[in-house]
């Protein structure tokens, strides 16, 4: 199918089915196909249709944007995420999440907290560490359209770890990481995920109505009653190893093996001592305070590597159910955190 245009001085074609004619009047064209653009001849001697990577000079250029929309959550709902977020990590040092629904007939902005359970783990000097936090999304009523989701990352740095990208690739919507909920208010970083392309929100208002402080007193008891919390060290074989914390870095402490088979804390400083490798899945520097702008340059639509427009109108200054409880979480679920589940290689956030 030939597409009309007075501006295209070369022809440009759209192969729209197997058996589409060839163009054989025409001396040069493009041809638009399922798997590139092809330019094509006709010349007295051969005819010719050649992959090309550069297209028709005469097309304008276009970069990837996205304008939001989205209906900002209430201020008072927020704040009572906050302090659900708060109170299971000052009750549990773990991590929470819930999901952000849209009634479509209420015309109002829902939070729905999933069954979910909790990693915990635990650092050398006894603290409880947060692992990862797992759920499947339930059933939603007709009614209900999901568009986004919130978990928090306890008193971590508040950015997108490679799990959370991974998890949310195919998961369009909102995406906000809680973070340093030491802090009043906490970090914030806040994503939109489009056609697996990640947008990052930079300025709040756009998707909150506001924050004042969090409301641990409203969060009601069927929120808590979702969350399930686990022992990291008994998820994997690794992980009846000690956790060391850092400056917001978390590493199993190798350990060394005795000759009677006792273990004890291994030397950094003389690794060949070491009888049990290390496992480092490495932290991240924090991420600056929530400020929109456009994908990261590898995944931004375009191959100069330059950032998208987010056009928007402009508050701030992870997840799967237990099947038992004797069975740890497992089988296909959403799930963010800083390992991932035994058997699975493990990422950095970054």
């Amino acid at each position: 199918m030939k597409l009309p245009s007075e501006k295209l001085l070369t022809p440009f074609h759209l192969k729209t089915a197997s058996d589409v004619p060839w163009p054989a009047d025409e001396k040069l064209f493009y041809l638009l196909t399922a798997n590139g653009l092809f330019r094509c001849r006709n010349h007295p001697f051969f005819r010719s249709s050649v992959p090309v990577n550069d297209w028709p000079a005469e097309l304008a250029a276009h970069r990837p944007f996205l304008k939001l929309s989205y209906p900002k959550i209430p201020q008072r709902l927020f704040e009572r995420v906050i302090g659900f977020f708060a109170r299971i990590g000052d009750d549990h040092g773990a991590e929470a999440a819930v999901l952000l629904a849209w009634h479509k007939t209420a015309h109002r902005l829902e939070v729905i907290v999933p069954e979910q359970c909790t990693l915990v783990g635990t650092t050398w000097s006894g603290r409880p560490f947060p692992v990862e936090v797992r759920y499947e999304i339930p059933p939603l009523p007709p009614d209900l359209m999901l568009i986004g989701d919130i978990h928090s990352h306890v008193d971590m740095p508040a950015y997108a770890s490679a799990m959370d990208k991974d998890d949310e690739l195919h998961r369009p919507g909102l995406h906000i990481v809680v973070g340093r909920l030491s802090l009043e208010p906490p970090e914030l970083h806040i994503e939109v995920t489009v056609d697996g392309t990640r947008f990052q929100v930079h300025d709040p208002k756009l998707v909150l109505a506001g924050y004042h402080h969090r409301r641990p007193h409203e969060v009601p008891q069927e929120w808590i009653a979702k969350v399930k919390v686990e022992s990291y060290a008994s998820y994997g074989q690794t992980s009846d190893l000690p956790l060391r914390v850092s400056n917001d870095r978390v590493e199993v402490v190798p350990q060394i093996i005795g000759k009677n088979g006792d273990a004890s804390p291994s030397d950094p400083a003389n690794p060949a001592k070491v009888g049990t490798p290390s496992s480092e899945p490495s932290g991240s520097a924090a991420q600056p305070s929530p400020q929109i702008s456009g994908p990261t340059p590898q995944n931004n639509g375009h191959g100069d590597g330059s950032p998208p427009q987010i056009c928007a109108p402009g508050l701030l200054p992870s997840r799967s159910q237990c099947e038992s409880d004797k069975e740890a979480c497992s089988g296909d679920s959403s799930h963010h955190g800083k390992f991932p589940p035994h058997g699975v290689k493990k990422e950095d956030r970054s």
